[in-house]
């Protein structure tokens, strides 16, 4: 009777929350989520649900004071996380529509749960639709930290792209001030005779944008790097902008070394990918091996024991 009340209960909490929120949600938000990456937000249709249930439901007030500390800290590092992809002009709008993925995909999990371990529970395996039921609820706080911990995916490949690109960039920018070009302006020739809408490309355009509207040249090379987030590009910044501040003669046999040390990054960052990809290709082996041996040794198997 106990497994009875538990299943039901976890059932109609998780599974009346989807559907409430689903169906209050209808319409409500689609210009929120209209011009979002379907390849990015799989869920994009459920979005909306995720965001209505972020703001009509709120778990803060009956948090102890320790654990909200906790969930105040752990909200901030993420949403570092998405004003680094997406950058700080719109980290508010990206924040939202995290938040509300992340919810959708966990009522989701957690709905379909409870549903299986109510209908076993009502067949009479209590055991199962009991365990379904536990699936339920650790599955939905386990959901939201997964969702979170994909940021850090991205992260990787945003700071991978751009180490890739930097390399080359640099040894642009050599060339051009080594003619005798200021670095300011062979950065905006570089960028003006470039068609490139790659991660790089976007956040030098940015920072050339902050130069014209008026921002000091120095702070917008700073914040440029502080974007990027690359310990090469922070370094390649810090010369320019002592470069910028002191004046010297030596800026480019310095930025000759910092391409040198850049397209040895490179190198690493191409190794690293590779080392990477022969992993993910290991696993399929794996599989096609343990198939083959079955093939092989299925018959083998079959004929002993048809022989006793």
């Amino acid at each position: 009777m106990v497994s009875l009340i538990f299943s039901t209960a976890v059932f109609l909490v998780f599974t009346g929350t989807f559907l409430i929120c689903y169906i209050r949600s209808k319409h409500v938000y689609d210009d929120m989520i209209e011009g979002l990456d379907k390849k990015e937000y799989g869920l994009q249709e459920l979005i909306p649900l995720g965001l209505y249930y972020n703001e009509t439901i709120q778990f803060r007030s009956f948090l102890p004071k320790g654990l909200e500390q906790y969930r105040a800290r752990s909200r901030n590092m993420v949403k570092g996380k998405v004003i680094e992809l997406y950058g700080i002009k719109y980290s508010d709008y990206y924040w939202m529509i995290h938040n509300g993925n992340k919810a959708a995909a966990a009522l989701l999990l957690s709905a379909g749960f409870s549903f299986f371990g109510f209908i076993m529970t009502m067949q009479g395996d209590r055991d199962n639709g009991v365990m379904f039921a536990l699936f339920a609820l650790a599955g939905f706080p386990m959901m939201q930290v997964l969702a979170d911990r994909t940021l850090d995916d991205k992260i990787q490949k945003r700071r991978m792209a751009i180490r890739l690109e930097f390399p080359e960039f640099v040894d642009k920018l050599t060339l051009l001030v080594n003619a005798g070009m200021t670095v300011s302006r062979a950065w905006e020739k570089i960028i003006n005779e470039s068609r490139s809408e790659s991660i790089l490309y976007r956040e030098m355009r940015m920072a050339l944008a902050e130069i014209q509207a008026g921002i000091p040249e120095a702070a917008a090379y700073e914040e440029f790097g502080r974007r990027c987030k690359v310990k090469e590009i922070i370094k390649f910044v810090s010369v320019v902008v002592i470069n910028i501040k002191k004046g010297g003669a030596e800026i480019v046999p310095t930025l000759k070394m910092q391409g040198a040390e850049c397209w040895e990054m490179r190198k690493s960052a191409a190794k690293q990918m590779g080392e990477e990809a022969s992993t993910k290709i290991l696993f399929p082996l794996i599989i096609m091996f343990v198939g083959i041996i079955l093939i092989v040794a299925t018959p083998a198997v079959l004929s002993f024991t048809m022989g006793m």
